[in-house]
């Protein structure tokens, strides 16, 4: 059975360091368009949004993971989690793992092995982490 509700919402979409500001202010060059429409929920496992007036190119695309939130008045939030950028380097590749710079000023070795790979794995672990090092 489809418990949907249909309510009037706002989209507002802003660079993720933002919040929503009005659409008279703010600066951070972010694009800031008020969308009205209709707006589709199924229990907690479906969202969708139609906008009144669809134009084409009027927003762009994207597709963000995130936390999203319907409050019990009915309101919507979304909050993108922001993409996390690598902290380390490659030194060099290993057969089961890597040897990094940290951005912390650390070197790093990653090694894993696993069991059902039929090693001797403390021979390996020890012949990587020498083979890291050559």
């Amino acid at each position: 059975m489809n418990n949907s509700s249909n309510h009037n919402i706002v989209i507002i979409n802003t660079p993720q360091h933002e919040r929503a500001l009005p659409l008279t202010g703010g600066d951070g060059g972010g694009l800031h368009l008020q969308l009205g429409g209709q707006a589709f929920y199924d229990n907690g496992n479906y969202f969708t949004f139609c906008p009144d007036d669809p134009v084409p190119g009027r927003v762009p695309r994207f597709r963000k993971a995130g936390i999203a939130q319907q409050m019990p008045d009915g309101t919507f939030d979304f909050v993108a989690k922001p993409q996390l950028h690598p902290k380390s380097t490659l030194i060099k590749k290993l057969a089961h793992g890597r040897l990094s710079a940290t951005k912390d000023g650390a070197i790093q070795l990653t090694l894993k092995v696993f069991k059902s790979e039929g090693l001797n794995i403390e021979e390996t672990i020890k012949r990587e982490a020498f083979e890291a090092f050559e």
